[in-house]
């Protein structure tokens, strides 16, 4: 299915800032997207945030960091943030960072409001499931792209739902798991999921249902990273992940949208929106609208 240009407007990349002569470079890391939080009383205005994964922020803590934005003029805009400003979800298994951002008129992205996150109720209102189709868009590190940012889209399906923790790199934790290849620099990617349409199947008279297409995409969560295993224990039934010299098994891991939104509501946010002016949420999607 094609996928639409919005969606690649969500996300930046995040970049370490290399200082080298009179013109600092920019040594790209991973991606990030952009969320909008509203105010109940006022939801035309709204608070800016940023969302990459936890050991995206923890690999380049003490160093100088940039995001990466399109503008409107055709050019690429670097903003300099403090790396010590991450806000992180208590529970360490949750590979989420969260930092406030506030948008300007020239840049060129679109905010994902929470009304587009998928929660649990809300995936079963919509009936997603395994098989649905998933959008990733994010970094690819060989083509990052000079003038502009340059996002790749990985297309893959929602491979299982697990109702209880499951062993990942940084421990136990809630997750998703997704049939893609994730590569480095889609780590922090948004993974949007897009429900399938059911349509009436008579074959030969007999009734019965048919599922495909695509409906509009919901923020399933974020790109935490994958397996690998070594070559020569692909084929054993028991084996141990080396994540330094392995083969990326196509299963990648996705931290669930509403861990997102549990970070989102961090107290130390949530007393910085109090105090902070909000402005103008210009991208920030409407109740109950997905992201299109």
């Amino acid at each position: 299915m094609r996928v639409s240009e919005t969606l690649l407007k969500t996300v930046g990349y995040v970049a370490e800032v290399v200082h080298s002569g009179k013109e600092d470079h920019y040594d790209h890391s991973a991606t990030g997207f952009f969320v909008t939080v509203t105010a109940p009383a006022e939801p035309s205005r709204g608070w800016g945030h940023f969302v990459t994964a936890r050991h995206v922020a923890v690999d380049l803590q003490d160093r100088d960091i940039a995001f990466l934005v399109n503008t409107r003029s055709g050019g690429v805009a670097a903003l300099t943030m403090s790396s010590d400003r991450w806000f992180f979800h208590p529970d360490a298994s949750v590979d989420v960072a969260v930092l406030p951002f506030s948008a300007m008129p020239e840049h060129d992205l679109v905010t994902i409001g929470p009304e587009s996150f998928l929660t649990p109720d809300l995936m079963t209102a919509l009936k997603i499931g395994l098989g649905d189709e998933l959008i990733i868009p994010g970094l690819f590190t060989f083509a990052p792209g000079v003038k502009r940012n340059l996002p790749i889209v990985r297309i893959g399906s929602l491979a299982m739902i697990p109702d209880e923790p499951i062993q990942v790199d940084c421990g136990f934790a809630q997750v998703y798991l997704v049939e893609a290849r994730s590569i480095g620099g889609l780590s922090g990617s948004p993974v949007f999921v897009r429900g399938s349409l059911k349509f009436p199947l008579r074959p030969m008279n007999a009734d019965g249902e048919f599922m495909g297409t695509s409906s509009i995409p919901y923020l399933l969560g974020l790109m935490h990273g994958h397996w690998d295993t070594r070559e020569s224990e692909m084929n054993k039934a028991h084996f141990v992940a080396d994540r330094q010299r392995g083969v990326n098994l196509g299963i990648g891991v996705v931290v669930p949208a509403e861990k997102i939104l549990e970070v989102l509501d961090h107290p130390g946010l949530i007393a910085m929106r109090q105090n902070v002016k909000a402005t103008p949420n210009r991208k920030c999607q409407t109740k109950a609208s997905p992201v299109l």
